[in-house]
């Protein structure tokens, strides 16, 4: 389909993916707002010691109950080692038999995220199925994307869209403009730019300012104070921004941050 940089009059259409910038604490208002039930996680399943896997497992293994499973056998052992307070289990995340015997209905979310998409998209359907609360499900790329939306299993990390959010929490500051990423299944480039002193994006508050209509800042880092842009926002020479642009707009959009 076609990627849109919706601005404040953009009418969103049933069934399109959509891409939010949203601080933590408003997510469940945001959640509520397109209609998607909030979930409060206190159990949780992982499939696959990836690297993202075993962040996940450290990071909630203290405040959740967490398992993980891991078809390879001397890997689970390491893993186990490794997390105290994870419970790591060797055994496949895509048996049914070995899922019912875990309970996953009783699970509040199951996270597949093996270096497998195949693997992640069986396994969060076969979760799905069996009742799971929540099914989220790592892809590397979007081919599978209509499925996952017209049978409704569950969530969908993209790769590049996790980049960008890591992006989000450890913005740079060291180069006036950096191209960070490019969302290949979005044809969109997140770029990190620095106002020049006296720039026509210093002048005005956002929304008096004609950026191209493929464009959008998107969030504002000043001295290390993170906020998501608004129309009122009024940017400065010391603030960094980062702004989603399609790449045919990034001309003109580099002379408003750039002195006259």
């Amino acid at each position: 389909g076609k990627t849109m940089i919706p601005w404040s009059d953009y009418i969103f259409q049933e069934n399109s993916t959509v891409n939010f910038l949203v601080k933590t604490k408003r997510l469940e208002k945001l959640l509520e707002l397109v209609g998607v039930s909030s979930v409060k996680t206190e159990r949780i399943m992982i499939l696959g010691g990836s690297k993202i896997g075993r962040s996940l497992a450290e990071q909630l293994q203290d405040k959740m109950s967490v398992r993980m499973v891991e078809n390879q056998r001397e890997k689970a052992g390491l893993i186990a080692n490794q997390l105290e307070n994870t419970m790591v289990i060797h055994s496949d995340g895509t048996d049914v038999e070995f899922l019912k015997s875990e309970n996953i209905h009783e699970i509040d979310s199951y996270i597949a995220v093996t270096e497998n998409e195949k693997t992640n998209l069986l396994s969060a359907f076969l979760a799905h199925h069996l009742g799971v609360k929540q099914a989220i499900m790592h892809m590397i790329t979007t081919d599978y994307l209509p499925i996952i939306q017209e049978i409704g299993i569950g969530s969908v990390i993209s790769k590049n869209i996790s980049t960008v959010n890591s992006i989000i929490r450890e913005i740079r500051s060291d180069q006036s403009e950096v191209s960070l990423i490019t969302i290949d299944e979005l044809d969109v480039e997140v770029i990190e730019i620095m106002p020049e002193p006296g720039s026509r994006v210093t002048q005005y508050p956002l929304s008096e300012i004609s950026f191209p209509k493929e464009s959008i800042v998107g969030v504002i880092n000043h001295h290390g104070h993170l906020s998501i842009a608004r129309g009122n926002s009024q940017l400065s020479h010391e603030d960094t921004v980062l702004v989603f642009a399609k790449n045919k707009t990034l001309k003109k959009l580099r002379k408003l941050f750039n002195k006259p």
